[in-house]
């Protein structure tokens, strides 16, 4: 009779095994990414975006603080100029365990995190009668995939809102899809 591993047993497997990967191992690391913006504020479209990040070990392995500046010049349809705008914001990233799986299976050294955060945007150039600076929240979800040592590439998708038009909500918003490059150290 042949012995047969039970699917549970099987990924129990993959997801508790220790796996020495440099990309699991936390570490301090600056990056730099571009992308695009896709914007909803006085105006809809879709602008570049380019941010300066750098990320630092909060709890063990899995959880990161991330700071972050970013600026996109955004062409608002009702608007003669394009509106210049600047963030500045800060980010809990949770990396998921599902790295190890991936590690394992594909020997992809990728850490895929969640993050939720917040900040403030500035309109450099304000045309609009918007206050001059307004809260921000975001979301994010990506993945940091280690290339040689001690180079970071990463991908992300960032939901941002935030406040403006005189209104009292969060009735601006920007999706962001960026790639970049960092250095761990």
């Amino acid at each position: 009779m042949i012995n047969r591993i039970t699917p549970s047993a099987f990924y129990a497997f993959f997801l508790f095994s220790a796996v020495p990967v440099a990309a699991q191992t936390a570490t301090r690391e600056v990056s730099f990414a571009v992308g695009a913006s896709e914007f909803d504020a006085s105006g809809t479209g879709t602008a570049p975006i380019a941010a300066i990040r750098a990320a630092t070990p909060l709890i063990g392995q899995w959880m990161l603080g991330e700071v972050s500046l970013s600026y996109a010049s955004l062409d608002e349809q009702l608007s003669t100029t394009h509106t210049r705008v600047g963030v500045g914001e800060g980010q809990l990233q949770a990396h998921l365990p599902a790295a190890r799986v991936l590690y394992r299976i594909f020997a992809l050294r990728a850490r895929p995190y969640l993050g939720l955060g917040g900040g403030w945007v500035h309109y450099f150039n304000n045309a609009a009668g918007r206050s001059a600076t307004a809260p921000t929240v975001s979301g994010a979800v990506g993945v940091r995939m280690a290339l040689a040592s001690p180079l970071v590439l990463r991908g992300e998708f960032r939901l941002r809102s935030w406040k403006g038009g005189g209104s009292s909500g969060f009735v601006n918003s920007a999706a962001e899809f960026t790639a970049g490059i960092g250095y761990r150290f």
